[in-house]
């Protein structure tokens, strides 16, 4: 079972300066498409995994921001802080669908895709949501979506 709450104006106002350090990381401005800018985020993940590089957690976090609110500009999604199974340390903040069905962890994903070996499907999944071709869970379920 999932607890699902808005996040507080701090927390927003947080992302929102993460976000904009990531769009001076990548030299885009707030009126680039989120499509592009989803592909800048996962073109310069790639770049620095061939090159065998290490990303900064301020890099990460920054990166990881970005991509969330792709989500929210692009798909409609909304930033969220769930709980699961009434478990405070089992519980993240990050992006939600429409019905809470659907959740990612976008800043805990960019770091799991940095030190995993598998490929960087920020794009793919993106594409995949804005398809409509994505698993269907229960509403408020808040089900885990990578």
């Amino acid at each position: 079972m999932a607890e699902i709450n808005a996040i507080s104006e701090e927390i927003q106002k947080e992302l929102e300066q993460l976000a904009e350090k990531g769009l001076a990381l990548l030299s885009l401005s707030e009126t680039t498409p989120p499509q592009e800018i989803v592909a800048a985020i996962t073109e310069l993940t790639r770049d620095y995994r061939a090159n065998q590089r290490l990303m900064d957690d301020d890099v990460i976090y920054a990166l990881g921001a970005l991509l969330g609110w792709q989500y929210v500009k692009g798909l409609n999604w909304h930033w969220g802080s769930v709980v699961w199974d009434f478990d405070e340390a089992n519980g993240a903040i990050g992006v939600l669908n429409h019905d809470n069905s659907l959740f990612n962890n976008p800043i805990g994903w960019m770091d799991n895709i940095m030190v995993s070996e598998g490929g960087v499907p920020f794009m793919l999944s993106y594409n995949m949501i804005a398809a409509g071709q994505t698993p269907v869970f229960e509403p408020n379920s808040a089900s885990g979506l990578y």
